[in-house]
């Protein structure tokens, strides 16, 4: 497993864990569908920009390379729910202990966004930001 996926799944682990103490009724990772109501409250792991932050000069085609992966963890909820206080249980529950999250991978919060509504009468969501620092070694 290299260096990113060994990442996510500590990431994606701490919340599922962790998601019955949350109160989360769902939880997924890469979302390919529109959650369903009685999934909310719920969090959805997303991979966004991964950008090379630095290059090797060992190697021609620049391997290993530094790397930064936004991690977004965007928190549904109804109306109904506290939606601040899920985003810092959330937030707590994955920065906790270590922000090293695989060998030479650390996180790194870097904004929340929201509350907001989507446009719709009875949702909000939060977005907690993190940024993933990883080694691509190029195989």
């Amino acid at each position: 497993m290299d260096y990113r996926e060994a990442g996510l799944e500590t990431i994606y682990n701490r919340i599922y864990e962790n998601r019955v103490a949350l109160g989360l009724k769902g939880f997924k990772r890469s979302p390919t569908k529109a959650i369903d109501e009685k999934y909310i409250p719920c969090v959805f792991m997303i991979e966004d920009v991964d950008e090379v932050m630095e290059i090797s000069s060992r190697d021609k085609l620049g391997y290993p390379m530094r790397r930064q992966l936004e991690v977004v963890l965007e928190i549904v909820t109804d109306r109904s729910y506290d939606i601040k206080k899920l985003y810092r249980d959330v937030r707590s529950v994955v920065l906790a202990g270590d922000p090293v999250v695989a060998d030479n991978t650390f996180i790194r919060e870097i904004r929340t966004e929201g509350p907001t509504g989507y446009g719709l009468p009875d949702v909000l969501g939060m977005r907690l930001v993190l940024t993933m620092f990883y080694t691509d070694e190029g195989n």
